[in-house]
């Protein structure tokens, strides 16, 4: 039978690659964490005993993916969702997947084992949406949401956790996070959906939210103004609101793609709420922390999509036969293939390696929180909690936008491949290239994520990583590459001073972009290279992204220090 991770060695040897030991010992308190014959899944007596079960679990919805999600791509991008008298009804496909991931486990993958869940770390649980989003990338904002039961648990009352934990975490409930506003996309301190205490003490909503994925869903967390005086990001809190007839669904958007998954325009007639953690810290403490999480799920969905298009071109171009020969034999097609795969190979290296970071930050802050680090050792843990929000901050946004622009352009490739039958709907390259259009744009368009990453890239938040990254030992046969991988930095170096020397906020902008990609560039080929010892194939692909990368930051540089953005120096900052 398929297996969608079986089938996929790049993504099966990032358990391997990653370093998650230190992540997996601290989640599981050096392997005294509570364990019960009642939960679903039982804590893990070792490292080992963690890793087999991530391997098995991946192996298990690797199975599912392929036999019970993929065969229903199609019909579910054709039925859509239907809204009617208030009420959203899955397309079928949609339904059976749920059904399926429910009745494994995994709809509360990442949720704790005492209310029903597996508490796999965010690297795996990346690893799971990837495999999902390369079935259906629909089902992504389903199986996705599950940052709303750890929202609950992480920030929420002990009854708010046993009221919607174990529903959450069986997939009887399905959550949705509600941010985004008519006049509140990015900018979320310009929220305005109204939080209030009525007579009785109870918190009520009212207002209208817009573009919210699964946004009839069974609990929302929904980010709204609590502080009528307070105009800015101080003036929200975070609200979970269960289901009711408060919650009304006004309209489904008609999407361009994504058609499983219901984009929802909401009114909230002063609907019942609860408060979750602390007053007028909704956004600063809670919105702010999931983001970072939210976005390298963004990535691992474009990362499916984009593999589920290169294969089908790479099998229809092993197939198709022009002029006498199949068309994998000729050059262009060959060369955009191996592009193509360059793309999702590094992308997938410099996803893992980031979520990673992810990880260690919240499993550190839950550590300490829970009182599962000595006193003595407490200093040392924040500080190690200090450096991987550091690098988290940075790699998030520069992730998203890194892997979504590539997977993109994947996409297109991949349907080129194909020529006119790439055009024709019973191919399904053309949903593919609408449902991966998406993921440049939500959880902030890739211009928001630059912008986001421009104060890190500036500051070298990374030098650290490079600097321990150039004094390790160079694998077999890659001095050539390490050397070049150097320079590259130094490139990036002379780029960014270049800039700073402008002294134009303005420039600065502009060339982002340019200083996002040099920078990922660099943290992708270490990560790389971490990946190539001993394999050929492996280090001939390193080997052509370092030279490609080094082309590129060569030329963005001169035509930096030539004045190709000059234009943004005003009178001022001269």
């Amino acid at each position: 039978m398929a297996n969608l991770f079986s089938d996929n060695p790049d993504l099966a040897a990032q358990l391997d690659c990653v370093d998650l030991h230190d992540v997996i010992r601290i989640m599981e308190n050096d392997f005294n964490a509570e364990d019960s014959d009642e939960f679903a899944f039982p804590a893990p007596a070792s490292l080992e005993d963690a890793m087999e079960f991530f391997a098995a679990s991946l192996d298990l919805l690797g199975d599912i993916s392929a036999n019970v999600i993929a065969p229903h791509r199609q019909s579910v991008d054709s039925e859509g969702t239907v809204l009617e008298d208030g009420v959203v009804t899955y397309a079928e496909g949609t339904r059976i997947a749920v059904e399926a991931l429910s009745e494994s486990g995994f709809m509360g993958a990442m949720l704790p084992r005492a209310y029903g869940g597996a508490g796999v770390p965010a690297t795996i649980y990346m690893m799971m949406i990837e495999l999902v989003s390369r079935a259906d990338a629909s089902m992504m904002t389903l199986f996705g949401y599950q940052d709303v039961g750890e929202l609950i648990a992480r920030f929420g009352s002990d009854e708010q956790r046993q009221e919607f934990l174990p529903g959450l975490a069986s997939g009887e409930k399905i959550g949705s996070i509600v941010l985004s506003e008519p006049g509140a996309g990015s900018d979320l301190q310009a929220i305005k959906v109204r939080a209030f205490e009525d007579e009785d003490g109870q918190w009520r909503l009212n207002g209208t939210k817009h573009f919210i994925s699964n946004g009839c869903g069974d609990v929302l967390m929904v980010l709204a103004r609590s502080e009528p005086k307070i105009a800015n990001i101080f003036g929200l809190s975070l609200f979970v609101c269960p289901k009711s007839d408060a919650v009304k669904v006004i309209r489904v958007e008609d999407k361009m793609g994504l058609h499983g998954s219901p984009t929802c325009e909401l009114f909230f007639d002063d609907a019942p709420v609860q408060l979750v953690g602390k007053r007028k810290a909704g956004l600063t403490s809670y919105v702010l922390e999931n983001l970072a999480q939210a976005r390298f799920s963004v990535a691992a969905q474009a990362l499916g999509i984009a593999e589920e298009a290169y294969r089908r071109a790479l099998e229809y171009a092993g197939e198709r036969v022009q002029f006498g020969t199949t068309i994998i034999d000729f050059p262009a097609v060959r060369e955009l293939l191996d592009k193509m795969d360059l793309a999702l190979t590094s992308s997938r290296a410099l996803l893992y390696d980031s979520v990673v970071w992810l990880d260690r930050k919240v499993q550190i802050s839950e550590a300490i929180a829970h009182g599962r680090v000595a006193e003595d050792d407490i200093p040392s843990m924040k500080a190690r909690q200090r450096e991987a929000a550091k690098f988290s901050n940075l790699l998030s946004p520069l992730v998203k936008y890194v892997i979504t622009e590539k997977a993109q352009q994947v996409c297109i490739d991949a349907q080129q491949v194909f020529g006119g039958l790439g055009f024709i709907r019973d191919t399904g390259m053309e949903q593919l290239v609408r449902d991966i259009r998406i993921t440049t744009i939500y959880e902030g368009t890739s211009q928001v994520q630059v912008s986001a990453s421009l104060k890190y890239i500036m500051s070298d938040t990374l030098g650290e990583l490079f600097d321990a990254s150039e004094a390790l030992p160079c694998p077999d046969a890659c001095d050539d590459i390490r050397s070049m991988i150097i320079d590259n930095r130094r490139l990036y170096e002379q780029y960014r001073d270049a800039v700073s020397e402008k002294e134009s906020p303005k420039l600065a902008e502009a060339a982002a972009r340019d200083l996002a990609d040099m920078y990922s560039q660099v943290f992708g080929a270490w990560a790389l290279l971490r990946r190539a010892n001993g394999n050929a194939g492996r280090r001939d692909a390193l080997r052509r992204y370092v030279i490609e990368a080094q082309a590129f930051a060569t030329g963005r540089l001169n035509a930096l220090q030539n004045g190709s953005y000059d234009c943004w120096l005003n009178e001022r900052d001269t």
